[in-house]
């Protein structure tokens, strides 16, 4: 019973070192991604994919904070994720969510940080490439940053479609709807440039890494 006790014992550090280290790297990822919509996409009218992209195009229709509508757009799939995916993936996914919510928010509201550049171009490149990091260090934490995600985890059992391809499909309704909301076409081509690069970013961090299953 000691020799099981004192290997049960040793293992504890390596435990808590993974689990900070999950941590560490969702902060960091949250940070980035925040930085990325607040710092260089929303001010110049170009989105993202995902929930982040449909804030931006939310806020311009409404008027709330992006990070406002970051957590209003998770919460109703937060709880259809709660059925379908188990407890342990939602309390994660809803801790990034009021994270990166309060980020986002603290970065625009109160700390007031406006655009890095207004160079459409570079907003578009380094806007897509910090929250394809940011997005990447979260997914490496082992947790999500929600929205899309969650959506396809639960339609992906359900139709002929692989994961990657939903994404695709969802990317694709925001940027065109970016064209609508903003009245152009071009914020709708920037956010295509963004898209891919955030893709590309993500691919990168993710390289060689196996993600584990909720």
């Amino acid at each position: 019973m000691s020799g099981l006790k004192s290997e049960a014992t040793a293992g504890c550090p390596y435990i808590w070192h993974a689990e900070i280290k999950n941590w560490v790297q969702i902060l960091l990822g949250s940070i980035a991604l925040a930085l990325g919509v607040t710092a260089f996409l929303q001010p110049n009218q170009i989105v993202s994919g995902g929930t982040p992209g449909m804030a931006i195009l939310l806020c311009h229709l409404s008027g709330l904070t992006v990070g406002t509508l970051i957590l209003a757009i998770n919460i109703p799939l937060l709880i259809l994720g709660y059925f379908y995916l188990g407890q342990g993936f939602v309390w994660r996914t809803l801790v990034v969510v009021v994270g990166l919510s309060g980020l986002v928010d603290l970065f625009s509201e109160v700390l007031k940080i406006g655009a890095v550049t207004n160079n459409p171009f570079l907003a578009a490149i380094y806007g897509g490439a910090a929250i394809g990091i940011g997005v990447g260090l979260i997914l490496k934490g082992n947790a999500s940053a929600g929205g899309s995600t969650i959506v396809t985890r639960i339609l992906a059992n359900h139709i002929p479609l692989r994961p990657g391809q939903l994404l695709l499909c969802m990317d694709a309704v925001i940027v065109i709807s970016t064209a609508l909301v903003f009245g152009a076409v071009t914020p709708a081509l920037w956010s295509l440039v963004s898209v891919i690069v955030t893709g590309r970013c993500i691919d990168l961090v993710l390289r060689n890494y196996v993600l584990v299953p909720s």
